[in-house]
């Protein structure tokens, strides 16, 4: 890992001034280059209580009644002018179960790690190129950096939300103001060498590091690594539209009693479109398929796709309210993978909650696999421009796309899912240009239909407060 990030910063570095030679020749005094450095740095700390309960699982089982506190606090610093930026942040994370029995695999403080560690490089190449390379996210402030985060997002998922990095190099060559190409070259480890922390013990099995693209608690050594090419147009104001392929190879993973999942490898074909249909409806549509192979021979193939239908209708005043009318798709496989063709849909590097905290993580392979899903909803909201505060609320029924008895409910109906979400601001601008306090509320609840045998009502519940220095 050490290896790999030092190679991709001074590969970055070489093609700085590679690209810096290729300009024509200017003076600059020391001094005046020394000036032009802006340092900054900065911290946040997120406290957040998450209660569940009654969470349907595979094969029968429910979750046991789960609450508990994360605290994760963050330390981030920077250097950059207008030709580059070196970003640096360590963060940790922990817990205080409310169930004794849950507490002894956190202590505080836990593992220090450093969860971003990039070097931006802007305006190679006569302003055509530009690369981040390092430890960084592809998920900011505003959302997902690619589409909806259907792909690409999360390339730690069983960490669950202490961090999403991924090891990468990112190019992005800028055709004009309008068409922008990523290339991408990815790699995921279970555990990382920029940590301090301690060995610890989880399910029997005894870790130097928190686990990190795990699938299920017990397996170990899932190492994902692959890349490819995104494309976004804006050539056309009212179609906006994104082309993506993908390819991804997944090492075996170990789980308990000896069990190996088999590694693959999986070729994804994408695209997303946006249509601005009227002044006040738009739309989304995305689909994708798949094609690959696991190791041994069987293949494998898959299928995603999504339509969205949003009307925002014109009104007075800061209050923007939206009405959306989608439906989501992803395949399943009724075998459960035990076939020559195992048909169920890989997230790549979506294993993250894309639209609910309480759905459940334990189908196909485990944590965050979001496979076999059709869920048609409707979701309404509404923001307030100035004083930022956001609600909105969605609600549809879940089915699994086939049958495969996970649930031992024999049936193909999840459940009534229905999500409430409150954000808002608390402290703006504390210490006069910077210093925020917000936070939000969640309750998710779900009714579970005839895939599971149990019929008990299943709920979310969370606060959340973040400040930000």
């Amino acid at each position: 890992m050490k290896k790999l990030l030092w190679l991709g910063l001074g590969v970055g570095l070489a093609v700085q001034v590679f690209a810096q030679e290729a300009k024509a020749p200017v003076a600059v005094k020391p001094a005046e280059a020394a000036g032009g450095l802006d340092w900054d740095g900065g911290a946040d700390l997120r406290v957040r209580q998450e209660l569940i309960d009654n969470l349907p699982m595979i094969n029968g089982r429910v979750m046991a009644n789960q609450s508990y506190l994360r605290i994760r606090p963050r330390v981030w610093g920077q250097v950059k002018n207008e030709d580059f930026k070196l970003y640096i942040r360590a963060t940790d994370e922990f817990r205080e179960y409310f169930q004794v029995r849950n507490n002894k695999n956190y202590q505080t403080p836990d593992e220090v790690l450093i969860d971003s560690l990039y070097l931006d490089l802007y305006n190679l190449f006569d302003g055509k190129l530009d690369l981040r390379i390092g430890r960084q996210d592809f998920y900011g402030p505003t959302g997902p950096t690619y589409g909806a985060g259907r792909v690409i997002c999360d390339g730690t998922p069983f960490d669950g939300s202490r961090t999403i990095f991924m090891d990468a190099v990112k190019a992005t060559i800028k055709f004009d103001e309008k068409n922008v190409l990523d290339l991408l070259a990815i790699y995921n480890s279970p555990d990382t060498e920029l940590s301090w922390g301690h060995p610890y013990n989880s399910a029997g099995t005894e870790y130097k590091e928190r686990p990190l693209t795990s699938i299920n608690p017990r397996s170990t050594d899932l190492t994902e690594w692959g890349g490819g090419l995104y494309f976004r147009s804006k050539e056309f104001k009212s179609v906006p539209f994104e082309l993506y392929y993908l390819y991804k190879r997944e090492s075996k993973a170990k789980m308990a009693g000896g069990v190996v999942l088999p590694g693959r490898i999986v070729n994804t074909f994408g695209a997303r479109v946006m249509p601005q249909l009227t002044e006040t409806l738009s739309a989304e549509f995305e689909g994708a398929v798949q094609a690959g192979e696991k190791d041994g021979g069987p293949s494998t193939s898959g299928y995603m796709g999504y339509a969205g239908l949003t009307y925002k209708p014109l009104v007075d005043g800061t209050a923007k309210p939206y009405f959306t009318g989608s439906c989501y798709y992803l395949s399943g496989d009724s075998s459960r993978g035990d076939d020559d063709n195992d048909g169920a849909w890989d997230p790549l590097w979506a294993r993250w909650p894309q639209f609910s905290e309480l759905y459940v993580y334990n189908f196909i392979y485990g944590a965050g696999y979001w496979s076999n899903l059709l869920y048609p909803s409707l979701e309404a909201g509404v923001s307030f421009a100035k004083p930022g505060h956001k609600l909105r609320a969605n609600v549809g029924p879940m089915y699994a796309a086939v049958e495969d008895d996970l649930g031992s409910g024999g049936g193909d109906l999840y459940g009534w899912f229905g999500m409430v979400r409150y954000d808002f601001p608390l402290w703006q601008k504390i210490f006069g240009k910077r210093g925020d306090l917000s936070g939000h509320l969640t309750a998710e609840v779900l009714d579970p239909g005839d895939y599971y045998s149990s019929d008990t009502l299943a709920y979310f519940l969370r606060w959340e407060i973040v400040a930000r220095f």
